[in-house]
């Protein structure tokens, strides 16, 4: 606990200062609050750009598994007297919460064909229940310095990976909803020692049928593998498109 959260915590418990018992209790009654906003209000900065990006685990999720996080930290650390419980132990209750959180977070992550999504996301879960317990436990500058680096991380590796995926192109099939596709694609690249990541399928009307259309992405290969690649692919599977491109 820093300074700062020391005599936040000391003005709170001594009842602004005055030491009277009943703005004592007051005060203590207050700090709590100040802990659940302070986890609501910085669990919602890395809530937002999880809803904002679309994900399955978005605003109202970070909120509520921060402000629980924050809860059970405060019961922890209030809600057992040292009069009652001598030998109570305040990292017991934040313990379980670290290990509880790791099945919410398994819920996020799907895998889809070769790809796993959700990874980032339950990341952030299990870090807005840190942000809510540091919250809980008086720990505020904490919390906020982890947000700050934490909402930076993601806003910034964002651009970053957008950045690094210009190296991998993105690769378009369109085939008849009733051949397979993916396996084929896998032995080729394989071949050519490319990888396929990021795999999107999709059932589009093409000249009038329903056809299968699958987006994926290209990398660690050089640019006469992934020429090659795609020529095999043209030949052996005949789609009724194939493109590669740059672009996401």
């Amino acid at each position: 606990m820093t300074g700062i959260d020391r005599i936040i915590i000391d003005w709170f418990n001594s009842g602004f200062g005055t030491g009277a018992e009943e703005l004592c209790i007051v005060g203590n009654l207050l700090l709590v609050v100040v802990s659940l906003l302070v986890a609501a209000g910085l669990t919602f900065v890395i809530g937002f750009e999880r809803e904002y990006h679309g994900h399955a685990a978005g605003l109202r999720t970070h909120l509520l598994v921060g402000i629980g996080s924050a809860l059970i930290m405060v019961i922890s650390v209030y809600g057992f007297s040292t009069l009652d419980f001598p030998n109570r132990d305040p990292a017991r209750l934040a313990a379980q919460v670290i290990s509880g959180i790791g099945f919410l977070g398994a819920g996020t992550i799907v895998q889809t064909g070769i790809d796993v999504k959700g990874l980032t996301t339950a990341s952030t879960l299990w870090l807005v229940m840190a942000i809510g317990l540091a919250a809980g436990s008086g720990n505020f500058v904490i919390a906020v310095l982890a947000t700050l680096i934490a909402f930076f991380m993601l806003v910034a590796m964002r651009k970053v990976e957008r950045f690094a995926s210009r190296k991998n192109p993105v690769l378009m099939v369109v085939v008849p909803c009733d051949k397979p596709l993916l396996k084929d694609v896998l032995l080729v690249a394989s071949r050519y020692s490319v990888t396929i990541r990021d795999t999107r399928s999709e059932i589009v009307l093409y000249q009038g049928q329903q056809a299968l259309r699958i987006t994926m992405r290209c990398s660690f290969a050089s640019q006469a593998s992934t020429t090659a690649f795609v020529d095999e692919l043209r030949f052996t599977l005949r789609p009724l498109e194939l493109k590669l491109s740059a672009d996401a």
